[in-house]
């Protein structure tokens, strides 16, 4: 054995037939080179167990899975040991430590299914062995015990055995007996009920070896035993005899596997793979390392083999990697330079090669010249830079031809060539253009060329020539430079390629022709003639150019258009067919011409070197082509058969959802199962962008697949066919598709392989004919609630009206009840009258009160309509609320002898709710309570609260109602039977009014009544106001109609002297604004004994008059025309900064424009009208008017309110004559408005008083005010002229500071803006009765 390895190792030919191998290692995405299993799945993937995890290989990528537990990666140098498949081909991976991984195709990944645990008694917890046998058990054997795992049970089981030996293989033989090869020896052992039986055979027991790979052979009946270093042992079961072959009985035997029926491949530790025969039991050398050539078998250490049927073995080699041995590849031989020998080529760049006449080849290299033996297997190597006798410095030969019998001529970057005679392996120099006088000296020469009339031609940088040596002349042609090729058309034309094109040469008459091609790059690498007159023009850049002389037709291939792999074609050679041979960038390429098809040969299919050199071959006598490359040379016959790969399982894989990796039983994953067996997909109307990876399972020619694909039902037409494999789709409607995929072969277009898959894209459910059909009920829905919206629009419409209606007929009715109840009262004030005549006018006065009150209940209960109600919500103390409300029926009660009782459950009780609209409800209820309760009789109120909610109870000893007419109640107009008969008052809309208020606050309302017995009316509330919308909250003070009252009132009798009384009756006035005339004429004559009365008929001319006359007050009614009342109230008060700026004219109210007005602003308002509820009443003091009072009024409250206003009045004047100004907001000041203008009054003297210069003119126009309506404001707030409050406000101040006596009087009177001082005492003197030097003495006395 080692004299075969010796000799293995000492072959050094460099000339040898190549074998057909690729490699694949840690460059091409393996994860380690250290290889300890193989295995392929039923989808043709190949698995590899690595020293650094495990890959899968498609022919084209690879894929690293790493083991997990608990998200922790398990360690592969301790726990891996090999790779398995079970029964229906599932990958497992069992680890030294009993862990169980299965490959998850679903998810794509090794899941951990169990960890199996050794026995306690078991001193080694290390597992040293896996397999799995025919019956889905996982044996797993320690260094004494043997464990199964049974995949389908999920059962582990402690097997029953006497078996105490390492077990390190096993082979099943059938359902219950299984071979067992041991660190110590074979047995032959049988299964059955968790028990492993050794079943004695003597002539195997005896065989004393260490296990290293078992093999059972079922047609032979035969055991193969590969030991360690005791070679290989054969069982025969049928005779019970063991033979030994000691051809390997110095290596180890890592694994025996089928080669086919009658042969078996033994991998090894350093002696490569063998081969035996079955039949001979005959082992022979199969597939052992050349480490002189990098082309054959790369190492000796074979750890797995994975035999392929009879296309490809795939071998663990280590320390490489992967090596496949392929069938299929065609053969060729590689010839390189061997480093050191030199009988080897000179040089692997190989620019040129020819066949001499003796059939020897020559080789142009970057380094020297290159002589091949073929008869003695013999280099000759000559003008290198390793022969120290050479004469020139430049080594590199582009070209080489044998232009006479052992003469062989060779150029390159030289200007001369060298004439080597082949006898004597002596080169000499010689430049041809030495031939003629003055001929241009080459650079380099890149072509030489024999033709059939043995001229030498010759192309380089400079002019194409030919020489005839016979007759040692030279022709030059000098319209042709940069020459690459030279090929002879026949005895008078030579075909010329150079950089700019091709040309036709006519040798006769120097014509030279250029043929224009077709295409962009006119760059020519080689020309070939066919047999039938063809030229094969092979360009750079632009592929193959097919040119028929004859027809002139041009016929161009490149890998845009055919099955080309490189547009750059250097070398074109044609078999004995007809067919052509190129060489090109990265390949060998034949074209079939009848097919017009190409098939190429790449380092895919063990082509080790592509790099080919332009015109670099050539073909032999022995019917091969050389063609030279940038590593070496190969060699391979001309009828080299190139196989077609048409071959590829199409694979769908990667299947993404929003670029997101969707796997089976994810959360909403539209897949079942693995997306390449899915047939289906349906998916959800949002899950419309997704995509698809292909590819194609191939390992001879993985870059041979192209892809094409169409979408039925989004686009029907197939895409053109390209190497892209990610089907990407976006945004698709929902619908029904079919995605058809094809993988394209891409020498040929042939079909490899077509699938499609169904993907289903639901509507959403708004597109569903569920949808559809809520569409046409929502449809009739929404037509009907425009219907509603239009008539409840025209009925809000007409319910507008109908409050405009009843408000202006209130006002209309109002009025006269005014003038009614007013002279009513004057009467009884005034006038004395007899018992009967009194008693009628009570009576009257009486019947004015209740037409009044149901006047006001009309208005509020057309306001109070579902579309017009408003709440004002805020927080209230419902006890005091409840018994102010009771109060005020207390005197009704006693009237009628009616016991009128309120309990609670609380004595304070803070809640939440419209203080107007819960009076409304408790007036309602107590009112009918009373009403329909006879005379002696009870009433009683109760109110209580639990954690939810608060309740008022109304319960009453009446009339009761009749039980069928309970349910029409809250109708409209609805009054019980009873009622109506019993002769009472009523309108018939109070408790739908409650109902209705009830409603709005979220509350609900419960009655319960007896006929004759009585009634309970139960109103029930939510605590809180989260119920209510945040809009309708607001604070208590805010909507309270206890509203806070601002003005400042005259004190009373009992008052000190210091303030000063109303003005006197001649210099008052007073505006009335009213446009009826008979309420202002009544007005008139109560008011004119004390105040001077001027008219007005409506806003418009109130405030013309406002403006001449300047009242003292003004008494207005709101609903006027022209201008309403509440309008000109808001232009008298609005602030003085509006006013400076300007207010636009457009003003349309008498009182908006008087309050808005600076002139007119401090003049108070009462507001006369029939609005009587607490919103019209808090609008109306929210736009500054100073008093509200609602018709019909009590003439003597006018009075007195006039009375008052005119009070506060003379105060604020006397504070504002001595400017004495405070912030509003503490001293109740009813027009924040005049205090800002006496602040800024007060702020420019102050400023200016010691100016003797400022004036009232100054003053105005500092306010931005004429000088009259400056006097008529000053004087109005003052009742001084604006000179004299001026002076006042002069003489105050130096009376300040002669009391602080600091300064002189002279410095005084300078101060406040005196300049004569004579002056200055006389009328310090005027206003203080005493001259300032008095002054000063009398402050010191009081002192």
């Amino acid at each position: 054995m080692n004299r075969i390895l010796l000799f293995l190792l000492l072959i050094t030919c460099s000339y040898c037939a190549a074998q057909n191998y690729t490699y694949l290692g840690v460059e091409d995405g393996l994860s380690n080179r250290k290889v300890y299993s193989i295995q392929k799945d039923k989808r043709g993937y190949m698995w590899f167990l690595t020293h650094g995890g495990i890959d899968r290989f498609d022919g084209k990528r690879f894929k690293h899975y790493k083991l997990k537990i608990d998200s922790r990666d398990v360690n592969s140098f301790i726990n891996f040991n090999q790779l398995h498949i079970d029964t229906v081909s599932n990958i497992w991976e069992v680890g030294r430590a009993g862990e169980l991984f299965k490959y998850n195709h679903f998810a794509d990944e090794f899941q951990l299914i169990n960890i199996l645990k050794t026995d306690k008694q078991d001193k080694d917890n290390t597992f040293h062995y896996a397999y799995i046998d025919d019956n889905n058990n996982i044996w797993l054997c320690t260094a004494q015990k043997q464990y199964i795992y049974n995949i389908d049970s999920n059962q582990e089981i402690l097997l029953n055995s006497n078996l105490n030996e390492e077990v390190s293989n096993i082979i099943q033989i059938d359902k219950e007996t299984y071979c067992i090869g041991t660190s110590q020896g074979v047995h032959i052992g049988t299964l059955k009920d968790n028990t492993l039986q050794i079943v004695k055979k003597q002539s195997l027991d005896s065989l004393e070896v260490q296990v290293g790979s078992l093999f059972y052979s079922k047609k032979l009946h035969k055991i193969i035993i590969g030991s360690f270093l005791k070679g290989v042992f054969i069982y025969d079961i049928s005779k019970n005899n063991v033979k030994q072959l000691k051809e390997l009985e110095d290596v180890n035997i890592n694994c025996i596997k089928a080669l086919n029926e009658n042969e078996l491949l033994i991998g090894t530790d350093g002696a490569g793979v063998y081969k035996m025969d079955l039949s001979t039991d005959q082992l022979i050398p199969y597939i052992t390392a050349d480490y002189n050539h990098p082309n054959l078998m790369n190492g000796n250490n074979i750890n797995d083999i994975y035999v392929e049927g009879n296309k490809r073995i795939w071998m663990a080699n280590y320390p490489i990697g992967i090596t496949i041995f392929n069938r299929h590849f065609p053969a060729y031989k590689w010839i390189k330079h061997a480093i050191g020998n030199k009988n080897s080529l000179i040089n692997d760049q190989v620019n040129a090669v020819i066949e001499d006449e003796d059939g020897d080849l020559w080789f142009a290299t970057n380094n020297g010249i290159s002589n091949y033996s073929v008869q003695k297997d013999t280099w000759t190597n000559l003008l290198s830079s390793f022969h120290s006798d050479a004469r020139n410095k430049n080594h590199i030969f582009m070209s080489i031809c044998e232009i006479m019998p052992g003469i062989i001529l060779a150029g390159g970057y030289t200007s001369g060539m060298y004439w080597i005679e082949k006898k004597t392996m002596k080169a000499n120099y010689f430049v041809p253009s030495s031939f003629k006088a003055n001929a241009k000296t080459d650079k380099y020469i890149r072509s030489i060329y024999k033709d059939s009339q043995e001229r030498i031609w010759i192309g380089g940088f400079y002019d194409l020539k030919y020489i005839d040596i016979k007759q040692h002349k030279i022709e030059f042609f000098s319209k042709i430079r940069h020459i690459n090729n030279i090929i002879e058309e026949d005895s008078n034309h030579m075909w010329i390629g150079n950089t700019n094109g091709l040309y036709l040469l006519n040798i006769k008459t120097k014509k030279i022709d250029q043929i224009k091609l077709p295409v962009k790059s006119f760059f020519v690498n080689n020309i070939h003639r066919g047999a039938d007159g063809t030229i094969y023009i092979g360009t750079s850049g632009d592929g193959l150019i097919i040119y028929n002389p004859k027809t002139k037709e041009f016929i161009n291939y490149r890998k845009e258009n055919s099955a080309l792999i490189s547009n750059s074609i250097y070398t074109i050679f044609s078999d004995k067919k007809g067919n052509l041979i190129l060489s090109t960038e990265n390949s060998i390429t034949r074209f079939y011409l009848k097919e017009k098809t190409f098939h190429n040969w790449t380092k895919e299919q063990g082509l080790m070197t592509t790099h080919f050199n332009m015109n670099s071959g050539t073909s032999t006598s022995r019917n091969t082509i050389v063609i030279g490359s940038g590593d070496g040379a190969i060699e391979f016959k001309l009828d080299t058969y190139l196989p077609e790969y048409n071959e590829g399982k199409l694979i769908f894989s990667d299947f993404r959802l929003f670029y997101q990796t969707i796997h089976p039983g994810e959360k909403n994953s539209p897949l079942t199962e693995d997306i390449n067996d899915t047939k289906k997909i349906y998916l959800s109307h949002d899950q419309n962008i997704f995509s698809l990876r292909l590819s194609t399972i191939n390992y001879d020619y993985p870059s041979q697949a192209m892809y094409s694909w169409k979408l039925d039902g989004f686009y029907n037409e197939w895409n053109k066919p390209s190497s892209e494999n990610i089907i990407r789709y976006t945004n698709l409607d929902p619908g029904n598709y079919r995605l058809h995929v094809r993988a394209i072969s891409s020498e040929d277009y042939q079909i490899l392989e077509e699938r499609s898959i169904n993907i289903i894209i639901a509507p959403p459910f708004w597109k569903t004919p569920w949808a559809m059909i809520l569409y046409g009920i929502l449809i009739i829905l929404v037509i009907g609630a425009i219907l509603r919206y239009f008539f409840m629009k025209k009925e809000k419409e007409i319910s507008s009206e109908k409050v405009s209606f009843f408000i202006n007929a209130a006002h209309d009715i109002r009025t006269p009840l005014t003038l009614v109840k007013a002279p009513l009262n004057d009467i009884l004030e005034k006038e004395k009258l007899s018992p009967d005549g009194e008693a009628n006018l009570l009576t009257a006065i009486r019947s004015t009160n209740n037409l009044f009150r149901i006047i006001n209940n009309l208005i509020n209960f057309e306001k109070t309509s579902d579309s017009t109600i408003k709440l004002r919500i805020a927080e209230y103390e419902l006890y005091s609320f409840i018994e102010e409300i009771i109060q005020q029926f207390k005197s009704f009660a006693e009237a009628k002898q009616i016991q009128l009782t309120f309990e609670s459950n609380f004595r304070f009780l803070n809640v939440w709710f419209d203080k107007t609209k819960m009076d409304s409800i408790l007036r309602n209820l107590i009112s009918n309570a009373l009403k329909y309760t006879p005379e002696m009789g009870s009433v009683s109120i109760t109110a209580f609260s639990n954690p939810q909610y608060w309740s008022i109870e109304i319960k009453d000893t009446g009339i009761g109602i009749p039980a069928d007419e309970q349910k029409k109640l809250f109708r409209m107009f609805f009054r019980g039977s009873n009622a109506v008969n019993l002769k009472t008052s009523g309108s018939g809309i109070g408790l739908l009014l409650v109902k209705r208020l009830v409603k709005k606050h979220k509350g609900r309302i419960i009655i319960k009544s007896v006929l004759n017995e009585g009634s309970s009316f139960l109103v029930t509330f939510r605590h809180g106001h989260k119920h209510f919308r945040q809009d309708l909250l607001s604070l208590p003070e805010q909507t309270s109609l206890a509203i806070t009252d601002n003005r400042l009132y005259a004190p009373s009798k009992n008052s000190s002297d210091d303030t000063l009384p109303p003005p006197s009756s001649n210099t008052t006035k007073i505006l009335i604004v009213e446009d009826n005339d008979e309420l202002k004429s009544y007005l008139k004559r109560s008011l004119t004994e004390k105040y001077t009365v001027h008219l007005a008929s409506n806003g418009e001319e109130g405030l013309i008059m406002a403006k001449n006359i300047m009242p003292n007050l003004i008494i207005s009614d709101i609903m006027m025309p022209r201008m309403r009342g509440d309008e000109m109230c808001v232009a008298l008060k609005s602030d003085i900064e509006t006013s400076q700026d300007g207010m636009e004219e457009s003003i349309s109210g008498m009182c908006v424009a008087l309050k808005s007005d600076i002139e007119t602003s401090h003049i108070p308002i009462i507001l006369l009208t029939a609005l009587s509820d607490r919103e019209n009443i808090i609008n109306g003091l929210a736009i500054k008017a100073d008093e509200y009072m609602t018709k019909p009024f009590d003439i003597g409250i006018l009075k007195e309110n006039i009375a008052n206003l005119l009070a506060n009045r003379a105060l604020l004047i006397q504070q504002y004559a001595h400017l004495d100004l405070k912030e509003p907001e503490t001293n109740n000041y009813s027009s924040e408005l005049d205090y800002k203008f006496m602040s800024k009054v007060k702020e420019e003297i102050e400023k200016n008083i010691d100016n003797s210069d400022f004036s009232v003119e100054k003053l105005s126009s500092a306010l931005n005010m004429s000088r009259t309506s400056f006097y008529n404001k000053i004087k109005a707030l003052t009742t001084q002229a604006p000179a004299d409050f001026i002076r006042t406000q002069r003489m105050n101040r130096a009376g300040e500071l002669l009391k602080a006596k600091k300064y002189s009087i002279n410095e005084v009177a300078f101060m406040v803006g005196f300049n004569d001082t004579k002056y200055f005492r006389e009328v310090f003197k005027k206003y203080f009765n005493m001259t300032p030097s008095k002054y000063i003495g009398k402050d010191e006395e009081d002192e």
